[in-house]
């Protein structure tokens, strides 16, 4: 009897260290040390979302989603025939969509080859081919004005048996692919919890754009048993329907959805419980459910924008505003400068720097200071895409503090007393017309002018090429691709923080910004699902790529289609703006106060088209 217990101790002894060894306690809790292994095959188990295959969901499938105003009057505006665009048509997936995509995920490891430390978690899924980098190494986040990716910046932790990654620098995508958007403002918690050959999938997400309250989902992925052979999933845009417009892009207007109902009518559901919004998610929906008429009335309400007031951006500017230049190398042999009004970029290499645009002029030797840092060279060229102060307020500083070889002992040297003498500042003759106008300093006026459509360099090992954008934004702007390094830089044609400033007054047009848009659309090309590729400067906010300009360009169509329609119903301009036909928009690019608001800018798109300016075609 003694033997048997000693036995019975010992096996009680090796259970416990075989427990402790694997991180297991007795109460079925984990406490992993070294955290848990994902690697493997996995794929999709179980949908939480109507139990579809993908997470797509019906046109006006919205309920149990937190969505704001915002966010509804998007989805409804949402036409499918969208995807026909060719920026559409390979879009990527952002999480947490991505872990309910009808294809093979795979995970696997990066460590330290010397002393086998994890250094990230890499994730690869089918649908869209994109690969998403966890890192587990203690890294800080980028920051806010980086490019935002599909997969975005994530870094993880073990906590117990799951793997706890915080995600930002996401690309605007799909909550559910009917329309529900997701912001590029949005962040994300997930929860990765491994049962055996089981992963439980919570995420989430906080969109101060497009949602109310942070919105949770779950999903279940299953392990393969054996390595699948699908992996690839190819896809290149195409011309879908001959003679397409590129400023054709199919949307409802408010109140005129033709399948609003269809979801609800056919799986008898209260029209107002498919429209979403946090009241959809408590039982206080059944309180207004007991009222039909009443529910019936909400529901009609909400396929219009409300009467209440505008509202503004929610995405903060993600300039810094330290009083600091900030330096991000974008792609080859440019950088963007950041934290002096409009953004800068530079161009650096054997010769002097290439600069384009100066910034505000408040601290311009900080810029000279940051651009000494990229280069050894004195700046030899300065670039103007237009004539705004954000933009030329540096150019008289910049320039004495240059030099220009090139000119020195040619020809200008006898026409001008100062040729070569500091760098030369280039632009369209309407930057010096209306700097000459305005009274600026005259050391600051572009000397090497172009009237026609384009001025080219070949600077520093490439070709550069700048474009004429007539009747954009103002009478004046151009663009800078710079064609080896291939990044292209847009002024204030392109605006990721606000509305584009369209200067009626000074020759600016609702129709020219979209022109301009498709032009430099037309000279984009992406890596792979509208990801990398060529890299875009904005004249404010991030740098980003394709996906961005092209989402930037279907937004002002949908507002200028919207505005042509009631234009065209003998609508005033206090119609229009009452109509508030920017709804869906002003939480990522609104203003109700400062230089350039969004009635402003509604203002402009309206006078525009009832007076539109006789603008030159683009070549």
């Amino acid at each position: 009897m003694k033997r048997f217990a000693i036995i019975a101790i010992a096996l009680l002894l090796l259970v416990a260290a075989l427990a402790f060894a694997q991180g297991l306690d007795f109460s079925g809790h984990t406490g992993l040390p070294a955290g848990i292994d994902l690697s493997g095959s996995w794929y999709p188990l179980a949908f939480q979302d109507s139990g579809l295959i993908t997470a797509s969901g019906a046109l006006t499938e919205y309920g149990g989603i937190p969505l704001n105003e915002a966010g509804r009057l998007y989805a409804l505006a949402w036409n499918p025939s969208r995807i026909q665009g060719r920026q559409h048509q390979c879009m990527g997936y952002v999480p947490p969509y991505t872990y309910n995509q009808p294809g093979n995920l795979r995970f696997w490891e990066e460590r330290d080859p010397f002393t086998q430390r994890l250094l990230a978690i890499k994730n690869y899924w089918q649908i869209a081919e994109g690969t998403r980098t966890i890192w587990m190494d203690d890294r800080s986040h980028p920051p806010a004005y980086a490019q935002h990716t599909w997969g975005g910046f994530a870094t993880g932790k073990y906590e117990g048996n799951a793997l706890t990654v915080d995600t930002t620098h996401l690309k605007r995508g799909w909550i559910r692919a009917n329309g529900l958007p997701q912001s590029d403002e949005a962040t994300l918690v997930e929860h990765f919890i491994r049962h055996g050959d089981r992963i439980t999938y919570l995420s989430v997400v906080k969109d101060p754009v497009y949602l109310d309250e942070p919105f949770s989902r779950t999903y279940t992925l299953g392990r393969s048993i054996k390595e699948p052979d699908a992996w690839q999933y190819d896809c290149d845009d195409g011309e879908q329907i001959l003679g397409r417009s590129e400023d054709q892009v199919e949307s409802y207007f408010w109140g005129k959805h033709p399948f609003a109902r269809e979801f609800a009518e056919k799986n008898q559901i209260p029209f107002l419980g498919t429209l979403g919004g946090p009241v959809t998610m408590y039982e206080e929906l059944l309180d207004k459910l007991n009222d039909p008429k009443g529910a019936e009335a909400a529901a009609i309400a909400e396929l219009k924008p409300s009467t209440g007031p505008a509202q503004n951006s929610r995405a903060p500017d993600p300039t810094p505003q330290d009083g600091e230049i900030h330096v991000l190398p974008v792609q080859g042999k440019v950088s963007m400068l950041l934290g002096d009004g409009g953004n800068i970029a530079v161009q650096v290499g054997d010769e002097g720097p290439m600069v384009v645009n100066s910034g505000a002029g408040a601290i311009t030797d900080k810029i000279i200071a940051a651009i000494k840092k990229l280069s050894d060279n004195p700046i030899q060229l300065i670039v103007n895409t237009g004539f705004q102060p954000d933009f030329t307020g540096g150019n008289v500083k910049l320039r004495a503090a240059g030099l220009d070889p090139s000119v020195q002992g040619s020809f200008f040297s006898g026409q001008f007393v100062d040729a070569g003498k500091g760098a030369t500042i280039i632009g369209h003759q309407n930057v010096q017309n209306h700097l000459m106008a305005l009274k600026a300093a005259s050391e600051g006026w572009p000397s090497d002018t172009f009237v026609q459509s384009r001025r080219r360099k070949f600077h520093n090992g490439e070709a550069i090429e700048i474009f004429h954008m007539p009747n954009a934004v103002t009478d004046a702007d151009s663009i800078v691709h710079f064609r080896r390094s291939d990044v292209i830089v847009t002024g204030d044609i392109f605006n990721l923080v606000i509305y584009p400033h369209i200067d009626v007054k000074n020759g600016g047009s609702i129709q020219g910004e979209l022109n301009a848009l498709n032009f430099i659309l037309d000279r984009t090309v992406y890596k792979h699902d509208e990801e990398d590729g060529t890299m875009i400067i904005a004249g404010h906010g991030r740098v980003c790529d394709e996906w961005e300009l092209s989402e930037y360009r279907d937004m002002l169509v949908i507002i200028r289609d919207r505005v042509q329609e009631l234009i065209r119903g003998g609508a005033t301009l206090q119609q229009v703006q009452a109509g508030r036909v920017t709804a869906d928009y002003d939480t990522r690019y609104g203003a109700t106060s400062g230089p350039w608001t969004t009635p402003m800018f509604v203002e402009a798109v309206y006078t525009s088209l009832k007076n539109p300016p006789a603008a030159p075609a683009l070549k």
